[in-house]
């Protein structure tokens, strides 16, 4: 049986050190194309999948969207689990905007960014969420069981909170609702510069980051470019064939981190002013720095990252 608090079920950490922050993250649009024998890359997962859209967001509470399953679209952040091939210090992160019409929202240019760095620690196990071969998924995308697989025995302690991105002058792929004509913002490389971080990675540790929308808005968002085997038939396994990166999977952090959330089924928001409140506050982050304390998981609503990899590629310095 589901355990309600998932931070204590998953033998997560508190986060350390969440303050620790400097404003010294630039973000580059490096367009369609990435010139990667140009740049100093140690780890890397090239893939995509061409079908859904997995977005990162901050809305505000008043643009929150209701969704017939019982519950607000939460606020998130997203990122990826890796595992350095050898020492060094990070120069940037690049990553890719998804294949959907929702790749770049049009308020989303301008936008501040950070990324939270973090080390991680365990030995990573699935929960198959008592969703075995045979049954459907709780939630989720696809009724497939391993769609509401997540990840246990993993903690998260941070490392750092980098702040002062500003998102790139790149047109939004989607303008009231409307798809734009101008569609070169999907399936487009962001460069996340990080500099002056006097940390060292080592070699076989993991380590992990997030990235987010530091400011709450209305229509902003983008997608990330990943490739997501939940679908695939074959066993729930950290370690299979069809898996283009085993040493790491991607992550999350939705609202107030509450999982699974509270969910009242139907076709509109409740009238309940109670319960109203408590569905609205699971789906915002949490004010301040509280937000950065949150640990990452694979589990979400709808779905989950246990089986997913961002498209991502660390550049180290020379």
């Amino acid at each position: 049986m589901r355990i309600k608090s998932l931070l204590s079920f998953l033998l997560l950490t508190l986060i350390l050190n969440p303050d620790v922050s400097a404003q010294n993250l630039k973000i580059e649009s490096l367009g369609e194309s990435l010139e990667r024998n140009s740049l100093n890359i140690i780890d890397f997962q090239d893939l995509f999948s061409t079908g859904g859209s997995t977005s990162l967001r901050n809305n505000q509470q008043n643009n929150l969207i209701w969704k017939n399953q019982g519950y607000f679209q939460r606020n998130r952040d997203l990122g990826q689990v890796f595992q350095a091939p050898a020492n060094f210090e990070i120069k940037a992160i690049i990553l890719r905007t998804g294949p959907s019409t929702t790749a770049i929202l049009e308020n989303t240019p301008g936008t501040r960014v950070f990324i939270q760095l973090f080390e991680v620690f365990g030995t990573p196990v699935i929960h198959e969420n008592d969703t075995q071969e045979g049954n459907q998924a709780s939630h989720g995308f696809t009724e497939n069981h391993k769609g509401d697989d997540y990840i246990a025995g993993i903690s998260y302690k941070s490392i750092a909170v980098i702040r002062g991105g500003i998102f790139p002058e790149i047109a939004p792929t989607l303008i009231g609702g409307k798809e734009n004509s101008d569609q070169s913002g999907k399936l487009h490389y962001l460069k996340f510069l990080i500099e002056g971080l006097d940390y060292k990675f080592k070699k076989d540790k993991r380590y992990a980051f997030l990235i987010g929308f530091e400011d709450e808005g209305e229509n902003v968002g983008f997608t990330l470019a990943n490739f997501n085997r939940a679908s695939h038939d074959d066993i729930p396994s950290l370690n299979s064939p069809n898996d283009p990166y085993p040493a790491g999977w991607g992550i999350r952090r939705e609202g107030n981190g509450e999982n699974p959330p509270t969910l009242a089924p139907d076709i509109s928001a409740p009238t309940d002013k109670q319960l109203l409140n408590l569905l609205i506050g699971q789906s915002l982050f949490p004010n301040g720095n509280q937000r950065f304390r949150i640990p990452p998981t694979t589990d979400g609503y709808p779905d989950v990252d246990t089986y997913r990899d961002l498209e991502f590629y660390i550049e180290a310095l020379d």
